[in-house]
């Protein structure tokens, strides 16, 4: 009671001093940060205007809480805001120095001052800080205001609030940090700058001392942990994802929003965002990418989009390796995805009546095109052609570029643009080179297009944001998915099959089926000089594009099974882990039958080089292959004769 009439008298003289006071809080009340959440109902990030992540008290490690209210503020869960005694005791100094030198505030104090003013050392912005302290005790309990200042105030480096002061400067939530820790980190509110361990170490070992002092004086910890605390090493480190686990994810939500409804109800206004990322799919993709990448050179880039096949929404999202140092999103970024993009020539293909049986020569050829000038189409490796036929299914699974240029030939470069527009691109230029990427596209693109193949040919555009609640609970917005048939399911499922082949054994991607550890198909891409490298797949739930790269076209010298391709697979089989194992469902009018790959005919037995391609039901091969038949030697040998005009070369070419 005797606090009571010694603080209202004193705040009377607040008010008379100054005239410009209102009744009540600013208008804007305590900001309340948007929550933005997972498509689990997680939290992912609060949005607020400053650099921070907000935490329940319940989710930071009481060592810190004591740790600052017993160099801060002993006596918070004592007064009503203000502290008398300090208020007089600072009152005295700074009547003697004719400036304010010392502050005496409270936790209270602090926190209006962070919330509502200023930092100008002026009379007027004090007494502003005593009467709103003195309302935000009226207005919220100790434990409420606690949680404020621990959300608000500054620790330096950026980084606003205990929960990322703690990830920014020793790798760890908040929740976990132990004695030594805590007293670090409750030393930098006073001087952020001055005690930064990553600057002065010597002088943040000093306040962290001081701080541990202070807890033994308030009986807070004994002795010996203190001498404990002061003789544990502590190693200073910035979590990888220090501000949020999907940082790219978060910029484009947020982004969104501020275009859409401006700052103030962003950043103030108490949203619920509800959108499409799963955290757990996100870390596998943090762990996939941190894994495949940390061998390769610095300045290296990446970007991983993964996306729900049934809906186009987004999973997880990687838009760099690193957002701190690049907040510019790659997975936006418009590159040329090399041999990537042939499954969308192929489905026209398969649309026009080809099947994955039907057999074209690799072989060089020269092209006139209507420029004038000549394109001569060559393959990677030693050898710039076979010099065979191959099945289109076999074609695929190896990524022979001739074979793919004389088949958009054969179709026509303006059917075959317009076919790969159906999947999500815009202003695909018709041109030969257009199978070997050529035209550029952006990573989020690409996962939507190949989705359509594991969503039984229906295409949906990529969607992040599910919907918007205002802290009222009224409904500001929800996504409304728009698909479109863009093939037939039995089109898909083709499509789907012959790319499955590139995962298994002579395949391009091979080497990674093992890893995915699922049913799966998927498509390794290089660009010309190696500048890009892709891989794109997907399960039957899930699609993920892969893109590797340096961001101003100079040569990775990385190819897309190789460098993109495992980020790729140990992305699905960790992200799929909760997933049911699924293979992809086969439509009734698709029939699957073993072929020979050196006659596209139905293999026999005997045929050693073979696969399972898919095929309508009324386009299915009728004739056995007969090549690698027991004594087929014998039985040409006795059939014909050179007279009849089977000639030795003819012969030969069965057997050999």
């Amino acid at each position: 009671m005797l606090k009571r009439l010694v603080l209202v008298p004193l705040l009377m003289l607040c008010l008379l001093c100054n005239a410009a006071f209102t009744i009540k809080l600013p208008s804007a009340a305590i900001p309340e940060a948007s929550i933005v959440y997972d498509v689990n109902g997680k939290t992912v990030q609060g949005l607020a205007e400053q650099n921070q992540v907000n935490v329940n008290l319940e989710e930071i490690s009481p060592y810190f809480l004591n740790a600052v209210i017993a160099v801060e503020d002993k006596r918070f869960y004592k007064h009503y805001g203000i502290d008398y005694y300090g208020l007089l005791r600072a009152a005295i100094l700074n009547l003697k120095a004719r400036k304010i030198v010392a502050g005496g505030s409270t936790i209270t104090q602090q926190t209006a001052k962070t919330l509502f003013l200023s930092n100008e050392r002026t009379w007027n912005r004090k007494v502003k800080e005593l009467y709103y302290a003195f309302l935000l005790e009226k207005t919220y309990s100790k434990d409420e205001i606690l949680t404020m200042y621990c959300n608000s105030i500054y620790f330096g480096q950026g980084a606003y609030g205990v929960e990322l002061a703690s990830r920014t400067y020793l790798g760890k939530k908040a929740k976990d940090l132990n004695l030594a820790q805590a007293a670090i980190l409750a030393g930098l509110p006073q001087s952020p700058n001055y005690y930064d361990p990553y600057v002065n170490p010597e002088e943040a070992k000093k306040r962290q001392t001081l701080v541990l002092q202070r807890m033994v004086e308030e009986g807070m910890i004994s002795a010996s942990e203190k001498a404990t605390a002061l003789e544990e090493p502590i190693k200073y480190q910035r979590a990888k994802f220090a501000d949020s686990d999907a940082p790219y994810f978060i910029a484009m939500v947020r982004d969104y929003l501020r275009d859409k409804y401006g700052d103030s109800m962003v950043y103030q206004g108490g949203f619920k965002v509800y959108t499409s990322l799963d955290l757990d799919m996100q870390k596998a993709a943090n762990n996939a990418y941190l894994e495949g990448m940390k061998k390769q050179n610095a300045n290296l880039q990446l970007a991983l989009v993964a996306m729900d096949v049934n809906n186009g929404q987004i999973r997880a999202l990687v838009g760099g390796r690193d957002y701190n140092a690049s907040n510019y999103n790659r997975a936006y970024s418009k590159r040329q995805p090399g041999s990537t993009f042939k499954p969308f020539v192929y489905s026209l293909a398969v649309e026009w009546g080809l099947t994955p049986a039907t057999m074209m020569m690799c072989e060089e050829k020269e092209y006139k095109l209507i420029t004038g000038d000549t394109y001569k189409p060559t393959d990677y490796g030693e050898e710039p052609y076979h010099w065979q036929e191959f099945t289109l299914h076999e074609a695929i699974m190896i990524s022979d570029n001739v074979v793919a240029v004389a088949l958009t030939d054969r179709l026509g470069v303006k059917e075959a643009a317009r076919h790969a527009e159906k999947f999500g691109f815009n202003n695909i230029k018709p041109i030969l080179s257009l199978p070997l990427g050529s035209n550029e596209v952006s990573p989020i693109d690409m996962a939507a297009g190949y989705s359509v193949f594991a969503n039984q040919g229906v295409y949906n555009p990529p969607a992040y944001l599910l919907k918007v609640v205002d802290k009222n609970g009224n409904l500001l917005e929800e996504n409304q998915s728009q698909q479109k048939r863009v093939v037939s399911p039995e089109n898909a499922y083709i499509i789907t099959n012959m790319l499955a082949g590139v995962l298994e054994p002579g395949g391009t991607g091979a080497s990674l089926k093992p890893k995915a550890g699922r049913p799966a198909a998927g498509k390794t891409g290089t660009t010309d000089n190696k500048n890009d490298a892709w891989f794109v797949g997907y399960t039957p739930q899930l699609c993920c594009a892969v893109w590797v790269g340096y961001d101003k076209g100079k040569a990775a010298n990385l190819y897309g099974g190789s460098a993109a391709g495992p980020i790729w697979a140990s992305f699905i089989h960790d992200a799929s882990s909760k997933l049911p194992e699924e293979d992809f469902a086969k439509p009734a009018q698709v029939e699957l039958l073993n072929i020979c790959h050196d006659t596209g005919q139905v293999a026999s037995e005997y045929c050693p080089r073979q696969s399972s391609m898919a095929f309508m039901k009324n386009n299915v091969p009728q004739d056995i292959c007969f090549m690698h038949l027991p004594n087929m030697e014998w039985i040409i040998n006795e059939t014909y004769s050179k007279e009849d005009g089977i000639s030795d070369r003819f012969r030969r070419s069965w057997w050999d």
